[in-house]
């Protein structure tokens, strides 16, 4: 732009010095200082035709210049306006290129915090990867006891069949010794009540023996299906380890218990006060509430015994809203109740046990009354 206005000058000064009249041979002259004497009229009339357009041209070269003026102005402070904005727009990149280099001198200390965690991660995943180890032993070991169980069940169905056949013969036996009476004497009357009198002990104690049986085969079935839903747990959270193992975002898991029973609890939040596994710290043992730390798939178990004779009603809860219930009824003392629930989480979301009815609960220094939570996914 400077050169611009360097060259419209030159062209003003051209212009101005080329203003000077031709006609005069380069010296300004007035029409009176011309010697009219010398002329005739023919000459003057011409003579006078170009000295009034020689003034025409001058004029519109004055207006020329003074519009090339006025854009050289103008360009100029163009020029000036264009300056500033580029002083602004050096100034605003300067200040981006240094906050991008803060950027990346933050994201390069990040990197290195990644590299030396990414260590003790891996020491944890193969301490975990041992634990799966002897977590599937132990499961195995739990399947032969399961397989036994079977079988001493099997074994008490067929010795209930058998003193079911014992029962069935001495019934008949009696009806045969009943018959036999009216045609006997006296004496042999009495010696058929008292062996009638011993057939029913017999008998009375026969039927305890299946009531006592009957009992122990109910108490079996319990326990093969406390066993049964055992081990699916166990190998439910077994999967849900494997899958997880090599996924260093997925180490959220928690169980926490009560040591101390109460008979009177009966409102409010169920805080599980000692902390047995909190990976990840997403369990908060001061308040009884999980915090979930990042978002995914959740899975929560919960096992409350009643204390006494007293029903207890326990619920899960999402963010205030019940999600499934435990429920120990009163029709025996000490009734468990249990619960597991799959439920999909957000960042900052919180999951506890609330206290829907009854009171009470049960624990000992080997917790019975628990709360446990793992992420799947």
């Amino acid at each position: 732009m400077i050169a611009v206005g360097l060259v419209v000058l030159m062209l003003i000064a051209i212009v101005q010095s080329s203003t000077i009249s031709m006609l005069t041979d380069d010296e300004t002259k007035n029409l009176t200082s011309l010697n009219l004497d010398t002329l005739d009229s023919k000459n003057v009339d011409v003579l006078r035709q170009l000295l009034n357009q020689e003034t025409i041209i001058r004029i519109t070269l004055v207006k020329n210049v003074n519009a090339l003026m006025k854009d050289m102005l103008t360009l100029q402070e163009k020029l000036t306006a264009a300056e500033n904005r580029i002083c602004k727009i050096h100034t605003s990149t300067d200040h981006e290129i240094s906050k991008l280099k803060e950027e990346v001198k933050l994201l390069k200390t990040e990197n290195d915090f990644l590299k030396n965690n990414s260590v003790h991660i891996k020491a944890d995943i193969d301490h975990l990867n041992k634990n799966l180890s002897d977590f599937s032993n132990t499961l195995t070991d739990v399947k032969i006891e399961v397989r036994y169980l079977s079988i001493t069940l099997f074994e008490i169905n067929a010795n209930m069949r058998e003193t079911a056949e014992m029962l069935q013969h001495h019934n008949d036996s009696m009806e045969h010794i009943k018959s036999n009476i009216a045609d006997k004497d006296q004496q042999q009357t009495a010696v058929l009540i008292e062996q009638e009198t011993r057939h029913t002990r017999v008998i009375d104690e026969i039927l305890n023996t299946t009531r006592s049986l009957n009992a122990d085969l109910d108490q079996y079935k319990t326990d093969q299906w406390r066993l049964s839903a055992s081990v699916s747990s166990l190998e439910l959270f077994r999967n849900n380890q494997t899958n997880a193992k090599c996924d260093q975002n997925q180490e959220i898991a928690f169980t926490a218990s009560v040591t101390s029973s109460s008979s009177t609890w009966n409102s409010g939040t169920l805080i599980f006060d000692v902390v047995i596994t909190n990976t990840g710290n997403g369990y908060n043992p001061s308040t009884g509430v999980f915090t979930s730390p990042i978002s995914g798939t959740y899975v929560f178990y919960i096992t409350a015994v009643e204390y006494g004779a007293q029903f207890l009603r326990i619920d899960i809860v999402l963010n205030s809203v019940s999600k499934v219930r435990a429920y120990g009824h009163s029709a025996a003392s000490y009734q468990t109740g249990t619960n597991m629930v799959v439920l999909e989480l957000q960042k900052g979301d919180s999951v506890w046990v609330r206290h829907s009815s009854g009171k009470g609960y049960i624990s000992q220094s080997i917790p019975l009354t628990t709360f446990s939570g793992y992420l799947i996914s």
